[in-house]
């Protein structure tokens, strides 16, 4: 009978779905989910995205905060973070098997947790604090509420960011291959493939320019919309804009791998099932940086660049580029499968066009000046030093280098580093002179990137001798500009003699034109209050407690910016 029901689905077609090595790897039963409604999700594990790969799941709400929060297992509170960007409130929990599960953009922590913290925070005069939590002191139980899921951070709305890692290597491991309730059979869409050549003298439909083919369909029936096929010549890439959906309607789970092969060849592969947080930005070497930076195109390279070190990466053929040196039609083959085993498989042909041998080498006369990945390069000019770390570049680089006239503003001339179209991967010294800067406002300049717009936006500077220092990620065009002006204040519910008796709160706006906001303190009655800032809405809240007391209260607020300037708004508060 058994050999039977075999033959019957063979003939049939029928494939039996099989549990991922992946996900035989990991508890099934031990952890519940963090929420107690259906699990849908607006983000999903190791999505691409620019400087990073999302790092969790990010589980939806309804577009409403104050949901509750649960320990998904026994454990203890390890650390607390909170900030006004990144995770906003975020709690870690470490659980005795091994792993600690990650809750981020929370509106309040509870209960005793929440107590804890605040504490911590009054005790050190500061709202922003990332602290490690001794084993003893928070311990929860699986189920537990430990917080109300919000907005804080730099979440683009309500929804609770989770995360699974190893509590050994805090590497990130994808929540899905825990067991949580969610539900998907449908296999990853494919949308778009691009076809680059790979140096000068490679092409593509006999050009020097990539060739994005439309695709559709998914699973089995997946195909390019395409009436001729693409002609190839040299060294060439291929790419990939692909993304997952769960069964439900609209929720969104992450690629989990993606194999590219020509012919019988495996030319690339990629699993990201786990990967560690100092790894995270190199997603932009994976990512097509012009096409993210011009069009908001996230799409995902199936090479390997010469300093991209993601351990991601699995067997593969000259790191993904793929020679094409005769006359013959080869057959392309891409395999994108998610955390759950789906798979949608596309089939594409290409046509080779043989090139003279010479011309494969594809040597270039630099334009400007090479710059080395893998080595420390430096780069002088007049008024400028540019100092690249070894590790900046993914690729060896053409720098690209000139100067225009001062704009409205500026102190110096214009520096055009490059173009905006080339990621860097880590920070790197930018020295420029300050000879055009008054000596009595010397201590007002900044470095500052010139945006497209030719608005500002100042960088983080320090004043040696005759330069300005700061250090930067991103190529672009910088020049140096002072700020005077101080930080600004609005008022939202508070005001002079106001009686705030039916208040729960008081609440300010801050904001500052350049250098940015270094510090902020609020006090009533001469004394530090905790003020919850959020950096997206620019907003300060005070929420109500025993340090405002009945009767005449006095209310201070001293913001500073970066370079020093200063402003104080003080009130009278009837309670």
């Amino acid at each position: 009978m058994k050999k039977l029901i075999l033959l019957s689905f063979l003939t049939l077609g029928i494939v039996v779905p099989r549990q991922s090595d992946a996900q035989s790897r990991y508890p099934k039963n031990y952890f519940r989910s963090p929420i107690d409604f259906p699990l849908t999700l607006a983000g999903g594990f190791g999505d691409v995205r620019k400087n990073h790969f999302h790092s969790g799941i990010d589980i939806r709400t309804g577009g409403e905060e104050g949901k509750p929060v649960y320990a998904i297992a026994d454990g203890y509170v390890s650390r607390i973070n909170i900030s006004s960007t990144g995770f906003g409130k975020a709690i870690y929990i470490t659980h005795p098997n091994g792993y600690v599960s990650v809750y981020g953009h929370l509106k309040k922590l509870n209960g005793a947790i929440g107590t804890w913290m605040r504490d911590q925070q009054y005790r050190k005069e500061t709202f922003e604090l990332d602290i490690p939590v001794d084993p003893g002191v928070l311990k929860v139980k699986k189920g537990d509420v430990i917080a109300f899921s919000g907005n804080t951070g730099l979440s683009e709305g309500p929804h609770l960011h989770f995360e699974m890692r190893d509590a050994a290597t805090q590497e990130i491991i994808d929540p899905m291959l825990f067991g949580l309730p969610f539900r998907d059979i449908t296999p990853p869409r494919i949308y778009n493939v691009r076809i680059y050549p790979f140096d000068g003298a490679s092409q593509v439909n006999y050009t020097g320019s990539p060739v994005t083919l439309a695709v559709t369909g998914a699973g089995n029936d997946c195909h390019v919309n395409a009436k001729d096929t693409v002609t190839v010549s040299g060294n060439i890439i291929f790419g990939i804009q692909a993304l997952d959906f769960g069964s439900d309607t609209g929720s969104r789970d992450g690629i989990t791998s993606i194999e590219l092969f020509v012919d019988t060849l495996c030319c690339f592969s990629q699993k990201i099932e786990r990967f560690a947080f100092a790894e995270t930005r190199y997603a932009n070497s994976e990512l097509d940086y012009p096409q993210l930076e011009k069009n908001g195109q996230r799409i995902m390279r199936s090479y390997i660049a010469p300093n991209n070190k993601l351990s991601m990466y699995g067997r593969g053929a000259n790191r993904g580029v793929v020679r094409f040196l005769d006359s013959r039609a080869h057959k392309v083959i891409y395999v994108v499968k998610d955390a759950f085993g789906n798979a949608t498989r596309l089939t594409f042909w290409v046509k080779s066009n043989a090139v003279a041998p010479m011309g494969i080498a594809g040597i270039k006369t630099p334009k400007g000046t090479l710059l080395t990945c893998g080595k420390s390069n430096s780069f002088t000019a007049d008024g400028i030093v540019f100092d690249l770390p070894a590790d900046a570049l993914y690729e060896d680089l053409d720098f690209i280098y000139s100067t225009s006239a001062s704009v409205h503003g500026s102190f110096s001339v214009v520096h055009h580093l490059h173009n905006d179209f080339v990621p860097i991967h880590s920070a790197c010294t930018l020295s420029i002179s300050t000879a055009g800067v008054p000596k009595n406002l010397i201590g007002k300049a900044l470095i500052v990137k010139v945006n497209d717009n030719g608005h500002f936006s100042g960088k983080s500077s320090r004043l040696e001798n005759t330069f300005l220092k700061a250090q930067i990620k991103e190529f672009g065009d910088y020049t140096v500009a002072l700020d005077t002006t101080p930080p600004v204040i609005r008022p939202g519910n508070v005001g002079p003699n106001k009686n705030v008796g039916k208040q729960q709160n008081l609440s300010l706006r801050i904001s500052d034109n350049l250098s940015g906001i270094q510090s902020y303190r609020g006090t009533l009655n001469g004394k530090w209050i905790l003020m919850d800032f959020d950096a997206k809405s620019s907003q300060l809240v005070y929420t109500f407690d025993d340090r405002i007391r009945p009767g005449k209260n006095s209310f201070r607020l001293a913001v500073r910016d970066a370079v020093g300037n200063e402003t104080v708004y003080q009130a009278t508060l009837t309670r």
